[in-house]
């Protein structure tokens, strides 16, 4: 089978309408992917399948195809104590934790007491719908060389700073 490299300009909205992120914000490029390489999240990457260069489409996605819904176990209360001594604890300031051996997960600094920080490993837009403007930019099969890339890049690319907009 073979696999497409799909160039596309996105905006991306919230339920409420917001504007979350945009490929055009800053003079930005058009998000390209290989299909199958888990670039882009599964929910928008099943709904373009059938686009072709020049559509372009509204697509929802529901939370669950997206960054999943919130996980209360994922909130936790961390002693300040267990920072570093040299580490300023503010809201925001985000600390890999190691879960399992060897396996670490990004958690954010939500809320910070006397003695205690709340730490909240959901992804920002866990339990969001998402809405996407799409227009295809390019849609072609793609090289050995793109579909290499693409795998090695999906590597670095989750296994150090997930971002949320592939």
């Amino acid at each position: 089978m073979s696999r497409r490299l799909v160039e596309f300009d996105y905006l991306l909205k919230n339920a409420k309408g917001e504007v979350l992120d945009s490929s055009k914000e800053g003079g930005g490029e058009p998000m390209r992917y290989v299909e199958g390489s888990n670039q882009i999240i599964p929910g928008l990457e099943s709904r373009m399948k059938t686009l072709k260069k020049g559509d372009k489409k509204e697509i929802t996605v529901p939370a669950v195809e997206a960054y999943g819904t919130r996980e209360d176990k994922l909130v936790i209360e961390v002693p300040l104590d267990q920072f570093p001594a040299n580490q300023k604890v503010t809201v925001g300031l985000e600390v890999e934790i190691e879960i399992s051996q060897n396996y670490f997960h990004p958690f954010t600094v939500t809320q910070v007491n006397k003695s205690h920080a709340t730490l909240d490993g959901n992804h920002e837009l866990a339990g969001e719908d998402l809405f996407f403007s799409v227009e295809v930019k390019e849609a072609r099969e793609a090289t050995k060389e793109e579909i290499a890339e693409s795998e090695t890049v999906h590597e670095h690319v989750h296994g150090e700073n997930c971002n949320h907009s592939h």
